[in-house]
């Protein structure tokens, strides 16, 4: 027998002399615990060619070839483990994570059931089957795995953890919310079940109480970056937006890589009512110089695979939200409308949980990539590989976006349009399509670091589904004016509260009706009266509505209101659509940055400017005279719908048009 391979150590020492394989294994097994896997596991094959191919050796051997990356090699060794030891449990719980590391989740999942089954209450093998059905997009199979095992052993305080935590993964939040209150009963110092039990709390909208429990467990583990992550977005949620940057900032001091955090940071930044949009565009742009030089700077642009004479324009758009989600209400008009003779559509997907809209959004494109959980690399080389002339993106900063993707330019043209209101900050992003309204020539220019390409009107809204017709106006019954919102509670600042508050005192008897999730949470709502109290309106004037879960009980809630009020300095989008879809004239007041504009440009795109306020003054001015003429009201709501479907808001091929020309100009100019 041979020692090791030349230039090979065990233990510090180089062997000089044929050893006994009890040694060698004993030598295998200091070098894997001394973080050296590669001379373990040629110490362990040397011991199986020497005759002393144990179970456990087998086992060892898959253990290090597992840790260098050798998937096939340790799925051999373990194998032969249990061909050895057919009830092997640690064999079979170890071949799964090699399967799962490998990608074959179905073949994992079955080693990890027969390692349960030769060891009943193996708690890694029930946590990796679990881990498995989770990262497959099961669920609910996971936490039906834990409930049956909760069943059989309802003492174990960890079980009821899990259990917990695997409802929070299936979206069963009371259940979770049940059983990590039971896991509190146990363990209430324990930070980790107070974080999952606030994150629990935000889902159902119950905010103000999330906010609590996120604090809980930074008191008690101040470190904790996690839950500052949480409770940032919390604050944010409940429209709270100076305290969710400053809590940002300090989650993001607490990690080394803050690229999560980043985005996030990012976004609040948009709903601030004391910051300038110079200030944005200044964080916007430090991150991404920031980003691409940590990654080695601006990667060159490739090469386009082909010339574009004689063939289709190849568009991948890149988005998280193909699914149920605003985005696909003023994308899928573009999708329906592209001209396929022109264009070779690709969808590259980060979609978590797909829907209706997911099918429908695959149906339209030439080719489907999943991206999700894939890493940047990866799915760059994909994008690559496929020949994209141009790639958009459709998120920006907002969750579960891939500009880490945009980063390594897989595309020779880059561009984000629709998902994200201000610049990416990000060099490698090209063009960033807009309107002049919008973004008008100048100032807007100065504030990106992509062009900015202005289309005709940068959107085309359809909603989804089927919808309600536009109730009567409430006027009509009530005898008095109702204002609204329906927009994000995160949009309401102290800057939108005092406008408002003006309307409300230009029109006596007037009453405001505000409806988002988080006003389920009492906090919230007292929050919500006490900022508007400061400006002299009595609670009893403010109706204030929660989540309606289907959509068009949702749409059949602006029946409620007769005049919708645009929130500054972040305006409504999808909300303004949807008001005036229902009949109900939209007022706003254009700011000075793209977030306080949209609300100008779709108003443009309709044909419907005199509703864009000149100042504040004239915002009261406009709701003022709106409110003083209910029969006005009532010709509005009954013509509103004919007149945005007539105009170019709603012109979904006129709109493809523009927006293939223009990328056909910018691939030709590339």
């Amino acid at each position: 027998m041979t020692g090791p391979a030349s230039g090979a150590s065990v233990a510090g020492v180089r062997p000089t002399a044929p050893r006994h394989p009890q040694a060698l294994y004993q030598a295998g097994i200091a070098a894997a615990m001394d973080g050296d896997p590669t001379t373990a596991a040629g110490l362990f094959q040397a011991v199986i060619a020497a005759g002393g191919g144990t179970p456990e050796c087998h086992y060892n051997l898959g253990q290090a070839l597992h840790r260098t990356g050798d998937w096939t090699g340790a799925e051999r060794a373990y194998l032969a483990a249990i061909l050895r030891a057919p009830g092997f449990a640690d064999a079979y719980n170890s071949l799964g994570v090699t399967l799962a590391a490998a990608g074959r989740s179905g073949d994992a999942a079955a080693a990890f059931q027969r390692a349960i089954a030769e060891r009943p209450g193996y708690a890694d093998a029930r946590h990796n089957l679990a881990s498995v059905l989770l990262g497959a997009g099961q669920a609910d199979a996971a936490f039906a795995l834990y409930r049956g095992w909760l069943a059989a052993d309802s003492g174990n305080q960890h079980l009821i953890f899990l259990t917990g935590t695997a409802a929070l993964n299936a979206d069963s939040l009371p259940e979770a919310e049940s059983y990590l209150r039971q896991a509190l009963l146990r363990q209430p110092r324990d930070a980790g079940i107070w974080n999952n039990l606030a994150l629990a709390l935000v889902r159902m909208g119950r905010v103000g109480e999330a906010v609590t429990a996120f604090s809980k467990a930074v008191e008690i583990r101040p470190d904790y970056a996690e839950a500052l992550f949480g409770l940032a977005s919390a604050h944010q949620a409940a429209g709270q937006a100076e305290l969710a940057l400053e809590t940002y900032e300090k989650a993001r001091a607490l990690l080394s890589d803050a690229g999560s955090i980043d985005s996030n940071l990012l976004m609040a930044l948009n709903y601030s009512d004391t910051l300038t949009a110079d200030e944005v565009y200044g964080r916007h742009r430090r991150w991404g110089d920031e980003y691409l030089r940590e990654r080695g700077g601006v990667p060159s642009a490739p090469v386009p695979a082909e010339p574009l004479v004689g063939r289709r324009l190849r568009i991948g758009y890149v988005s998280p939200d193909f699914r149920l989600h605003s985005v696909a209400m003023f994308l899928l008009p573009l999708l329906e409308h592209h001209d396929r003779g022109r264009v070779e559509l690709f969808a590259y997907s980060n979609v978590e949980r797909a829907d209706v809209v997911t099918d429908a959004v695959r149906r339209q494109a030439d080719h489907w990539r999943s991206i999700a959980g894939m890493d940047a690399d990866a799915a760059a080389n994909m994008i690559r590989g496929d020949g994209i002339d141009l790639l958009i993106d459709l998120a920006g900063h907002t969750a579960r976006n891939r500009l880490d993707v945009f980063a390594h330019r897989p595309a020779p043209v880059q561009a984000t349009w629709l998902g994200y209101p201000t610049t990416t900050g990000l060099a490698t992003v090209d063009v960033r399509f807009t309107d002049a309204v919008a973004d008008p020539p100048g100032e807007a220019d100065r504030r990106h670091v992509e062009r900015l390409e202005r289309l005709e009107h940068f959107l085309c809204y359809r909603p989804l589904g089927p919808v309600p017709d536009p109730l009567p106006a409430p006027v009509l019954e009530r005898g008095s004016v109702s204002f609204g919102s329906f927009n994000a509670l995160s949009k309401l600042n102290g800057a939108t509260a005092a406008l408002w508050s003006r309307v409300l005192h230009a029109v006596p008897g007037s009453r405001l009706v505000l409806k988002a999730a988080v006003l389920a949470d009492a906090a919230v709502k007292a929050r919500v009266l006490a900022l508007f109290a400061s400006h002299g309106i009595d609670g009893a004037r403010i109706t204030l509505l929660t989540h309606i879960p289907n959509h068009f009980g949702h749409l059949d809630a602006y029946g409620a209101i007769d005049i919708a009020l645009d929130p500054i300095p972040y305006n409504g989008t999808t909300t303004t659509c949807e008001a005036l879809w229902m009949g109900v004239p939209v007022l706003t007041l254009p700011g000075k940055a793209h977030a306080g504009r949209v609300g100008a440009s779709l108003l443009a795109a309709a044909g419907l400017t005199e509703w864009i306020a000149g100042g504040a003054d004239d915002f009261v001015a406009k709701a003022a005279a709106l409110a003083a003429d209910p029969q006005g009201l009532t010709a509005i709501r009954a013509g509103l719908r004919a007149r945005l479907q007539a105009s170019f808001l709603c012109d979904g091929a006129t709109f493809a048009r523009w927006f293939e020309d223009r990328c056909f100009a910018l691939s030709n100019a590339h």
